[in-house]
């Protein structure tokens, strides 16, 4: 059974196998903190990047 992820952003459920959806990783000294984004926030997401000069 697949567990349904809660974007980042506007909160919505979406399948972790949707496709256009982000997953990001941040690893950290005590272990990691994932951040989900629903295919519909991406393009927000992406602005975002672009501006701070990372890419996806």
């Amino acid at each position: 059974m697949i567990k349904n992820k809660i974007c980042n952003i506007c909160r919505k459920k979406f399948k972790p196998t949707a496709e256009g959806r982000v997953q990001i990783v941040k690893r950290k000294d005590k272990g990691k903190v994932e951040l989900w984004v629903c295919p519909d926030c991406v393009p927000q997401v992406k602005d975002k990047l672009k501006e701070v000069g990372l890419r996806i």
